[in-house]
């Protein structure tokens, strides 16, 4: 399947259901600890600002996810 037949399914689905735009790329890199430089330029975005504006929430989620992997690493007994 290519990317953009996904990423076509999930904003003709947004529009319909009045949800905001989804990008899984974004959501993926964040997840997988790829910086926010690198995330802007992948999407397209004049200004590392207006990524993070719009992935305000998956930013947190994916810096709480690691977090607790980092904790898991440095308090595990062994």
């Amino acid at each position: 399947m290519h990317p953009n037949s996904v990423t076509t399914w999930l904003d003709r689905f947004s529009k319909h259901h009045g949800l905001p735009h989804i990008n899984p790329m974004a959501s993926m890199l964040y997840f997988n600890c790829v910086d926010s430089v690198s995330i802007s330029k992948r999407l397209g975005h004049a200004q590392v600002s207006t990524t993070a504006n719009i992935y305000a929430h998956v930013m947190e989620e994916a810096d709480q996810r690691n977090a607790d992997i980092l904790g898991d690493v440095f308090l595990k007994q062994g």
